[in-house]
């Protein structure tokens, strides 16, 4: 059996949700933390709670921002057609938070597909606090462990198929049997000699599929 797994924000999407809500309502502050995360001096961990207590605005006006600015990734409804198509099983994993970008993928009408992500609370200043998703972590680096999900999939028999972008991808898609890749997963990728295929966008992803399945 074929699994596919896909990142959520930059992947699914045509900007990242995180990005949107930090350049929006967080001090410029988020941006010297993004790159101690890059650079491997902090964790996934320590990084996205960080930043994400920058942000006080309510959730109300954080979802009006999402739903204005973020729109499906070029070539989505192409994919999913052929997953459909396919019967292939598929999970979403996100770093972001539930809250938002599950709503935003139930509402483009792909609620179907699982959709797993870290929760957030508001703290007594009304910073948002970080609530790790729940899923077994198989390494102590990420509040979301995404390559606990291709674990057990291949623990079923199956196929694992990853497409992603960027810095939680970076340790999922090594545990996968082939890998859609572009932006810094991409890089981090061809520097541990993984092999790759990149992509533009996902139409590519799902031309690619269709002509050679896994």
């Amino acid at each position: 059996m074929i699994e596919i797994f896909c990142d959520f924000d930059g992947t699914l999407t045509d900007k990242d949700t995180l990005v949107v809500l930090l350049d929006r309502y967080a001090s410029a502050n988020w941006y010297a933390i993004e790159e101690k995360a890059l650079s491997g001096d902090v964790d996934e961990r320590e990084s996205l709670r960080e930043e994400l207590a920058l942000i006080t605005a309510p959730d109300d006006d954080l979802m009006e921002t999402l739903e204005q600015e973020i729109h499906p990734a070029d070539g989505l409804d192409q994919l999913i057609a052929l997953i459909r198509e396919k019967e292939w099983p598929m999970q979403v994993l996100s770093g972001g938070l539930i809250r938002f970008s599950g709503e935003l993928w139930r509402n483009w009408g792909y609620g179907e597909f699982p959709f797993f992500a870290n929760d957030h609370r508001r703290d007594s200043q009304e910073r948002i606090q970080v609530i790790p998703s729940p899923t077994p972590r198989l390494r102590e680096r990420c509040n979301h462990c995404k390559r606990w999900h291709l674990e057990a999939a291949r623990r079923r028999g199956s196929q694992v198929v990853y497409i992603g972008d960027g810095l939680t991808d970076f340790c999922p898609a090594e545990a996968a049997d082939r890998r859609y890749a572009k932006g810094n997963l991409l890089k981090y990728l061809q520097e541990q000699e993984l092999e790759a295929i990149p992509y533009e966008n996902l139409q590519q992803v799902a031309t690619h599929l269709r002509r050679n399945p896994p």
